[in-house]
This record gives structure tokens, C-alpha cells and sequence, in this order.
């Protein structure tokens, strides 16, 4: 597995973070889901196709999935299982992709149920004083009783790229159905994305604007979106302060390798650290420039040194041939 995806999965995985691109996908930026309430569960999604008599499963592994608890409602508590696929990458056929994901939790979710009433002698508990009934024919045949109720399964996908995402967004964008009323009896299925090209400046935090994102994926993504420029250091004079392992996120993800400058809580300033990146762009923006014009190298090095107040060996050093 690729470094870029174990780190993304592993930072996805912290329960503060996942809470925080599901309340903003769901909630815009409401903290209803706790991380306190997600628990882990097994990644690997394992089915057995209807009507196969070989039995053979089939077996996906999704990056990052938790159980989330509710609040209790009539004394009982509502589970929704929450996935997150990472892609560093487009993936241009993400909502079949996601889709596979989702039918074979809820193919699961059903094998589950035939599983425990063949356990139980085809019999359902009704109430807590153990009475029981015996399933229908129709239910044993399904393995489900008409009144069970599956656990609502939701998937984000979060994509760690500046560009835009020109991919499919749903089943029915990869389709070649001209006629609507064909169109209209095919299910369709929408992904859930969050993509930093899509993402608004007022959906993140600054020293003053409380944004839609409350933990230091906001910042992830906000340098993602503005890796580019070279103003990104004036972008994010107003970023809150980040913790190690987003610094080490947006340094894996980016490239952008920048000082660690730290406040009084530990914390990382973003601002001091990206001032040096801006310099870093400016300066290798004008060696270029040069280069272009045709100026000998230990001119551009004096010439760079100066216009910038910075040492020659400093300037020297981003004149070096990049290591492959």
C-alpha cells in the first residue's frame, strides 16, 4: 500500500477527524456526531451473492468505517454506520465503486439476520419477556422478518487533490440514456464527496470567522486548495493552529515542507511556517524567470540573494536539480 494512503487512512481514522467531515457532510458544520459516540467496526465488507449455490463471498475493504450511536430515541438508541473512501487520486467510476461498498454492508446486514434466526430455530423474539413467534415461509425464504429494520449505511469520499473533480458523480452521469423515461426507472446513486476545489472560504476557520470544520482537516484542506499559489502564506495568515499529525498530513499530502513553529499549547503555527514556503515560491519563481532569460547561474544566485534579502547559499541550495 502506497505511503499517501496508509497516512490518510490512519489520520482519517481518529475519531475527532471523522467526526468532523461527517458533521459537515451531513450537519453543515454542526457538532451533532461526538467522537466520543464512534466506535470502530471491521473494514472488510463480506457478502454472499443471492442465488449463488458455490456460496462464493465476495470481499471489499473499505478505508475507514465507524458505528455511530445517537441519541436515544423512545428509549432506543439509532445506529448508522459511516464510511469514508480517501483518494489521493480522481477515481472516474467512484459511484460504482461506493455503491459495491453499500450493498454488500447491507447484503451483509441481511446474512446477519438469516444467520441468527437459523440459530434460534427460525423463531423471533418479540418483546423482553422472551416471546416468540415462528418466521413465515415468505420470511424464512428472505431470512428477514417483515418488522427488522437494517442500519442506515452512509459513505464519504474524501479526495486529497487541488483539482477540480471532474469525475461522475452519480450512476446515472456514467450512463448513455438519452430517453428520460427509461432514465427515470433506472436507481441512480449519488456520492457523497468532499473535495477541496469545492470547498468555500467560509467554510473554514480563521482567528476571527468560526468556519464549518472544528478540527485541523479544515486547515488539510484549505492549503490543498490553495497549494498553488503563491499567496498561500497571506491565504493562511488568519489559519488556526494545527497539531503535529495534520502538519505532517498537509507536508505528505502537499509536499509543502514549511518550519514548525509552535505555540504555547504545542500547536502549529501555520501562518509562521508558510511564510517560509512563500519565500521558497517566490524565490524559485524568479530563478526561473531568469534562467529563462538566459542570465548565467551565479548572477541569478547574487541577483535572487539580493532582491530578497536572503543568503546565496540559500538561493543555491533551490537552484539544485530536484531529487526523483
Amino acid at each position: 500500500m502506497p505511503k499517501m494512503d496508509t497516512e490518510t487512512k490512519q489520520y482519517m481514522s481518529r475519531p475527532a477527524i471523522f467526526a468532523d467531515v461527517f458533521n459537515y457532510l451531513i450537519y453543515k458544520g454542526r457538532q451533532v456526531i461526538k467522537p466520543e459516540a464512534l466506535s470502530s467496526v471491521d473494514t472488510t465488507e463480506l457478502a454472499v451473492p443471492y442465488g449463488n449455490n458455490a456460496r462464493v463471498p465476495v470481499q471489499k475493504h473499505r478505508d475507514n468505517m465507524k458505528q455511530w450511536i445517537t441519541s436515544m430515541q423512545d428509549g432506543k438508541a439509532v445506529y448508522v454506520l459511516l464510511g469514508c473512501e480517501n483518494q489521493s487520486e480522481i477515481h472516474y467510476a467512484m459511484p460504482v465503486r461506493d455503491m459495491l461498498y453499500d450493498s454488500l454492508n447491507y447484503a451483509s446486514q441481511v446474512e446477519m439476520a438469516r444467520d441468527s434466526y437459523k440459530k434460534s430455530g427460525n423463531t423471533l423474539t418479540v418483546d423482553e419477556n422472551g416471546v416468540t413467534i415462528r418466521l413465515t415461509s415468505a420470511e424464512f425464504l428472505s431470512g428477514f422478518h417483515k418488522s427488522d429494520k437494517l442500519i442506515p449505511v452512509i459513505t464519504a469520499v474524501v479526495y486529497f487533490g487541488a483539482d477540480e473533480w471532474d469525475a461522475p458523480m452519480s450512476i446515472h452521469e456514467m450512463l448513455q440514456v438519452p430517453d428520460k423515461e427509461l432514465l427515470a426507472f433506472i436507481p441512480d446513486y449519488k456520492i457523497n464527496l468532499i473535495a477541496p476545489a469545492r470547498l468555500d472560504a467560509g467554510d473554514f476557520s480563521t482567528k476571527k470567522h468560526k468556519g464549518k470544520f472544528h478540527t485541523g482537516f479544515g486547515t488539510l484542506m484549505q492549503v490543498i486548495k490553495y497549494q498553488n499559489e503563491i499567496a498561500v502564506a497571506d491565504i493562511m495568515i488568519d489559519a488556526p493552529h494545527v497539531d503535529d499529525s495534520t502538519a505532517d498530513m498537509i507536508e505528505e499530502v502537499t509536499n509543502i515542507k514549511f518550519e514548525r513553529v509552535y505555540d504555547e499549547k504545542g500547536e502549529v503555527d501555520m501562518c509562521k511556517g508558510m511564510e517560509a514556503y512563500s519565500l521558497k515560491m517566490k524565490v524559485e519563481g524568479v530563478i526561473e524567470y531568469l534562467r529563462e532569460e538566459g542570465v548565467a547561474e551565479d548572477e541569478i544566485a547574487e541577483r535572487v540573494a539580493k532582491k530578497f534579502d536572503v543568503t546565496i547559499e540559500y538561493v543555491k541550495d533551490l537552484m539544485m536539480p530536484k531529487a526523483v
